[in-house]
């Protein structure tokens, strides 16, 4: 997800506040951070632009003040931020364009931006009602705007003329050629492929995702197989990874994969999901939930984590579980839900040899009861929460519980915690680079 990010409140504040002023152009400016490896910006805010600070207004232009440019130049060069001028064409009905007005306006905006903070990215960002478009500032180059929340929308957009693959047939009559369209230009990542996370991903091949990064560090045991779909007693000490990779590419031979044989804990391997555009957590680990829930507010990539726990005291089954839940703006984080264990987390950073030596550490990593039928419960949950985020589809739950022994799903609701370090402004969210991740130290080899 390359491009313009917004959390879902931001842009549409932004978009009802500045076109309320209609029938006047209206301006904003949002002081975004900028991720070079990626080449992504992320937005959680849009300041409108005082009456007092434009020079002329009506309704084909607007001009800003050479003092407030000023301002605006020095606060983004204070905070180490881009700077996204944004103004609106509240006539224009279909998706906007730049204008001849616009080119013009822009070439001296870019050239003193430059001067004034040599370090940003800045870019140019138009609104109408039917949607935006964006541009680095000064150029024809132009730059995908998404809106993150509780749904994944490329607002950028103009609707695709590509045709549509007969396969997805029955999909399309459920949420339409844009949608589906949607779903096969993600790009994907599912970390953990193991239990939920094999019966997700032919899940996901079916609906029709063609772009997978795929993090599991494991090799198949043989107690994997009553689980890990694809699998047969062949491919013990195989990678998941690699198994993975087959089952994919055996459903869909134009998929394109990524497997890693890593840790997501780990620096290098966590940044690999920075430039995504959605996420799977399926993982039992605390630490990668840890990171990757970081990762989902504070490089606005949309998660969708799920788990399963069946409870076995004296002998006998008490409770079968699962819970699936959405990690995206304005949704609780796994901080706010009480999901990690920050213990736990410790215990999965250390190396081996400082596990062991931690006297604070007490007792060994005991193998949980899984079962094939309660992981792909959860995978299906997981795969159709997906759908509804980034389809037309109306799924409206981005928290599901699961009670296996009772056999009930329930929608549920968590609030999220006030200036939570993780998914609160105050926080992580939509800091990008500028905020550190919780990550693995690296090793001192010196």
């Amino acid at each position: 997800m390359t491009g313009l990010r917004f959390s879902w409140p931001a842009y549409s504040r932004a978009s009802a506040d500045l076109l309320a002023s209609a029938p006047l152009e209206s301006c904003g400016v949002a002081y975004s951070v900028h991720d070079p490896h990626t080449d992504t910006w992320m937005v959680d805010d849009v300041e409108t632009v005082a009456a007092s600070a434009y020079e002329h207004r009506d309704e084909v232009s607007a001009t800003l003040r050479p003092t407030f440019i000023v301002e605006v130049a020095n606060r983004a060069r204070a905070l180490g931020r881009s700077v996204v001028l944004v103004h609106t064409h509240p006539f224009e009905q279909s998706h906007p364009r730049f204008s001849a007005v616009d080119d013009a306006g822009e070439v001296a905006l870019a050239g003193y931006l430059r001067r004034r903070v040599p370090k940003g990215e800045h870019l140019a960002l138009v609104l109408s009602q039917a949607g935006c478009r964006a541009r680095r500032i000064g150029t024809a180059q132009e730059v995908p705007v998404w809106q993150v929340g509780e749904r994944l929308v490329l607002l950028s957009s103009d609707k695709s003329t590509e045709g549509d693959d007969v396969r997805y047939d029955r999909q399309v009559r459920a949420f339409g050629a844009d949608g589906q369209r949607a779903i096969s230009s993600l790009k994907v990542c599912v970390v953990g492929v193991g239990g939920t996370g094999s019966v997700l991903l032919q899940q996901l091949t079916r609906l029709g995702v063609r772009d997978f990064v795929l993090i599991d560090p494991d090799v198949v045991e043989t107690t994997n197989l009553n689980r890990l779909a694809g699998a047969g007693p062949s491919d013990v000490g195989t990678s998941k990874i690699a198994v993975a990779e087959r089952e994919i590419l055996a459903c869909s031979s134009a998929s394109r994969v990524r497997g890693l044989k890593a840790d997501v804990v780990d620096a290098n391997i966590a940044a690999e999901l920075v430039g995504l555009d959605f996420a799977f957590l399926c993982t039992d680990s605390h630490a990668s939930r840890a990171v990757v829930c970081h990762i989902a507010y504070q490089y606005l990539v949309p998660t969708i984590d799920m788990g399963t726990s069946i409870t076995v005291r004296e002998g006998a089954v008490t409770h079968i579980t699962g819970r699936v839940q959405m990690l995206a703006p304005e949704l609780p984080c796994l901080t706010c839900t009480g999901a990690l264990d920050g213990n736990q987390i410790r215990r999965e950073m250390m190396s081996p040899e400082r596990r062991a030596s931690d006297p604070y550490l007490v007792g060994d990593y005991e193998p949980q009861p899984a079962v094939m039928s309660i992981n792909t419960t959860m995978a299906s949950l997981a795969a159709t929460m997906f759908m509804a985020a980034v389809t037309s589809m109306p799924g409206q739950a981005r928290f599901q519980i699961y009670d296996g022994v009772r056999g009930a799903v329930r929608p549920t609701q968590a609030r999220r915690v006030e200036d939570c370090i993780v998914c609160s402004r105050r926080g992580a969210l939509a800091k990008g680079p500028s905020w550190p991740l919780p990550v693995r130290p690296r090793a001192n080899n010196g």
